[in-house]
């Protein structure tokens, strides 16, 4: 089921199974974005501040929490994406291999006085890889001090959630990555047209 604009609660269904629920969300309204828009201009210099060797080491905890949580998120990919076990093992993998990578890139030779921020980045990702795409945009905007407005494929936005849980738990502010759930011809329009966002990262048509 996609999200609905008007807040009510619509059931996320396997799709070799629709009578089996995954879970439940909603779209975030208008009003959530533009406050989350406002979180995310606020804490971006708060972030940026944060020297990159601490959000070198954010990124690795991230990656060790989400091998840590491997099998509760290949059942999400199995369930939510319908991915086989095979693809989301790899996929897993390849999302805690993003992680490790953008943390290496910048633990060593970045220089906040050199290598400045963008602002605030929007990143939409697909439903094809709704784990590994979704991560490897994020973490390579908070690795070079950017804070983030994530907006996931409507159809994986439970596989979205509990990677922004992940990266939430690792150390990363509330304001510094945020998640926002809904249709592209709503959240995703609203995002792009928004005036702060200073870059915009998709994967798709």
């Amino acid at each position: 089921e996609h999200p609905r604009a008007d807040g009510e609660l619509t059931p996320g269904s396997n799709p070799a199974e629709p009578k089996d629920i995954v879970g439940w969300g909603r779209e975030a309204t208008e009003s959530e974005v533009e406050q989350a828009l406002q979180n995310a201009v606020n804490q971006a210099p708060v972030w940026f501040a944060t020297p990159p060797q601490e959000r070198a080491a954010i990124l690795q905890r991230a990656a060790v929490l989400m091998e840590d949580q491997m099998q509760q998120l290949i059942g999400l990919l199995v369930r939510e994406a319908g991915k086989t076990f095979s693809n989301a093992i790899a996929e897993v993998r390849e999302a805690v291999d993003f992680l490790h990578y953008y943390a290496g890139q910048v633990r060593d030779d970045f220089d906040n006085e050199t290598h400045r921020p963008l602002g605030p980045v929007v990143c939409i990702s697909p439903w094809n890889f709704p784990l590994a795409i979704f991560t490897g945009q994020i973490a390579a905007a908070l690795a070079a001090g950017n804070s983030v407005l994530a907006k996931p494929a409507e159809q994986t936005s439970l596989i979205a959630a509990q990677g922004i849980a992940i990266l939430l738990e690792a150390g990363v502010p509330p304001g510094g990555v945020q998640v926002l759930p809904g249709r592209g011809a709503t959240v995703g329009a609203q995002l792009a047209a928004a005036a702060r966002e200073r870059r915009g990262r998709c994967t798709g048509t």
